[in-house]
């Protein structure tokens, strides 16, 4: 039998867990000390923490309501295959999404056609780094240069991931981060907040403020939930257990999104991670190359194009696998050999949520062909040269 390999996960050690179990009982101190590594990692003056990506991003749209020029601004610009989960702030706060396709050959959001999405309601554009792929920014910024449009960089599935040199996500003057399970580097739950601005830190530092603080109590589940997954991203107990770990993976929209302040034992146990996020991000990235190389040329499968000077840390690897049968036999292979694969969202925002089409017919076939024929492998730490090998072999026996 094959140990199952998670599609995701950040793998925890008995010192994380330690550590989650000191948090609880720890002062702001340890709160400040992640923050400023952090800081120190993002090489940003300005970050704050949260509960999850999706607070981080409402908070950010808080601030944007709060800084906007004109009232009449309530329109965010996003890519149309991307998690639908980023549509729960837009709604909150009250803004309207404005969908563009996706570029087939780098998997984001098409730069040619943002500028045709710019109306005179655009509050802010919202490049997404799908995958951990860097969805590249400067064109967008060069687009908003002289402006009252906003920028902000989704980076929740792209911890670790640089261009030039840069962490993605602190490129554009807004940017936020996701630590929620599943992510490149978890704490359970998680969200960072990055801006350029010290002006703005104080309404932010407010906002968050406003946030409600978990009880002792809920702190205490917390634990015990981050203790689960602790075990179950590990392949002996993700085997054993498949078919009730099963009954945990998100498989329903989200309909809402809780809010509350980040957590000291969150902090602690994000300090002892950070010990090792070097490694964990450097196998993501050589386990990128290595599929890439498998896929490179290959056809039948069409890979996103890596920008130049970028070192990518995949959260998941994405393939376009035209043959939707194939597709199938892959999936089937490879879990057959213990690696669990995923299709993500099977369908485009604006299939989801109809009254995002703006016109009969599919104004958005890229997004909406990604979508149908996505395969997403696992890249994370716990993924090795010879799960590597099996993809490779595997591949090539359905050439």
């Amino acid at each position: 039998m094959f140990l199952k390999m998670p599609t995701a996960g950040t793998p925890y050690t008995l010192s994380d867990v330690i550590q989650v179990k000191i948090g609880l009982v720890r002062t702001e101190h340890t709160l400040t000390h992640f923050t400023d590594i952090l800081k120190r990692y993002l090489q940003v003056e300005n970050m704050a923490l949260v509960n999850s990506g999706t607070t981080a991003n409402y908070i950010l749209y808080k601030l944007l309501l709060a800084i906007r020029k004109r009232p009449e601004q309530d329109e965010v610009i996003l890519p149309a295959y991307t998690a639908p989960s980023l549509l729960l702030p837009i709604n909150a706060v009250g803004l309207k999404a404005v969908l563009v396709d996706i570029d087939p050959t780098t998997c984001n959001m098409d730069i040619q056609k943002i500028a045709d999405a710019v109306s005179d309601r655009t509050l802010a554009i919202m490049p997404v780094h799908m995958f951990g792929l860097p969805c590249v920014v400067e064109p967008i910024l060069n687009l908003t240069e002289n402006s009252d449009i906003f920028v902000i960089e989704d980076a929740a599935s792209a911890l670790g991931t640089t261009i030039h040199g840069k962490h993605i996500g602190t490129i554009a003057p807004f940017g936020f981060y996701s630590l929620n399970r599943g992510k490149n580097v978890s704490t359970l739950a998680g969200g960072i907040i990055v801006w350029k601005n010290g002006e703005y830190s104080e309404i932010i530092n407010n906002l968050i403020g406003e946030l409600p603080a978990l009880s002792f109590y809920a702190q205490t589940t917390l634990f015990m939930k981050f203790f689960g997954l602790s075990l179950a991203v590990r392949p002996l107990t993700y085997t054993l257990l498949a078919k009730i770990l099963t009954k945990f993976k998100y498989t329903t929209l989200h309909t809402h999104f809780d809010s509350f302040q980040y957590t000291t034992m969150q902090a602690a146990v994000g300090t002892n991670i950070w010990k090792r996020i070097t490694k964990l991000t450097q196998r993501r990235i050589e386990n990128g190359v290595e599929l890439h190389q498998i896929f490179s040329g290959r056809s039948g499968y069409r890979i996103a194009d890596i920008p130049a000077d970028s070192e990518v840390a995949f959260n998941q690897f994405p393939v376009i696998v035209d043959n939707l049968n194939k597709r199938e036999l892959i999936i089937n292979l490879l879990l057959e050999q213990g690696i669990e694969t995923t299709t993500l969202y099977d369908h485009p925002l604006h299939h989801i949520f109809p009254d995002l089409n703006p016109s009969a017919g599919d104004p958005f076939p890229n997004a909406t062909y990604l979508a149908e024929h996505l395969l997403l492998i696992p890249a994370h730490a716990q993924i090795r040269s010879k799960h590597v090998e099996i993809v490779r072999e595997v591949i090539d026996s359905v050439a």
